[in-house]
């Protein structure tokens, strides 16, 4: 006869609570409960014990990657301007008759008189000292670039020169300044990683493993089916793209 005990407003039934221990003590001899007690036992110790010595591996195996780049930037433009600068040195012709004719028998003005030079006699008119003074009065502007190095800068002249004289200057340099970009990236050469899931057999799936280097990984992995009741473990490759 089962005993009943009043609790509160509830009536608990202690027969059956005996019987229930009683088959769950009995289910818990049986052998093929204690393989199976066993078995997930020592999964879940697996895949702890593979996740602790992930992780603590992981931390103490950190990998520094450092990527230099030097680029050159242009700076500020340095810019010099001199007005009438003066001769460093002068030299004076000493014979100044035939001065004109002279220089273009030389060659100095053959731009200007390509044909006043006929059997070796140079031939001067008014009209040829008129365009002596008018290539005299005549104002130039030059401009040269001293240098263009890809990591110092461009260098460029300038001047404006008239009546036998240089009346302006200008030297600009554009300097560029050198750029060194130090990057480094902190990685671990071990990463422990776990995932879990279900499938439609259905099945429960739950994998624990580490990447190495980043790239490759290897887990472990358990699956438990519930319609069979039956599990199974393996091994997992894997490869980072």
């Amino acid at each position: 006869m089962s005993k009943l005990k009043l609790k509160g407003n509830k009536i608990e039934n202690l027969g059956e609570t005996k019987n229930f221990a009683q088959t769950f003590i009995q289910w818990l001899k049986d052998e093929k409960t204690k393989k199976k007690i066993a078995k997930t036992i020592g999964a879940v110790v697996l895949v702890v014990g593979l996740l602790g010595t992930g992780f603590f591996t992981g931390r103490q195996t950190v990998k520094h990657k450092t990527d230099t780049v030097t680029v050159y930037l242009p700076g500020e433009p340095i810019e010099i301007e001199v007005s009438n600068p003066e001769p460093v040195y002068v030299k004076v012709p000493a014979d100044t008759a035939n001065i004109i004719a002279d220089c273009i028998k030389n060659g100095k003005f053959k731009d200007l008189f390509p044909t006043v030079i006929k059997d070796s006699i140079v031939f001067v008119t008014k009209e040829d000292t008129a365009a002596v003074l008018k290539d005299w009065a005549t104002e130039r502007m030059y401009e040269q670039k001293v240098f263009d190095i890809d990591t110092v800068g461009t260098a460029i002249v300038k001047a404006k020169a008239q009546y036998n004289r240089i009346t302006w200057v200008s030297t600009t340099f554009n300097p560029v300044y050198k750029e060194t970009t130090v990057t480094t990236t902190v990685g671990k050469k071990f990463a422990p990683f776990v995932g879990a899931g279900v499938t439609t057999m259905p099945d429960v799936v739950v994998n624990a493993g580490m990447f190495f280097d980043d790239k490759y990984g290897a887990s472990l992995m358990y699956e438990y089916n519930w319609d069979i009741k039956k599990h199974a473990v393996g091994l997992m490759a894997t490869y980072k793209f």
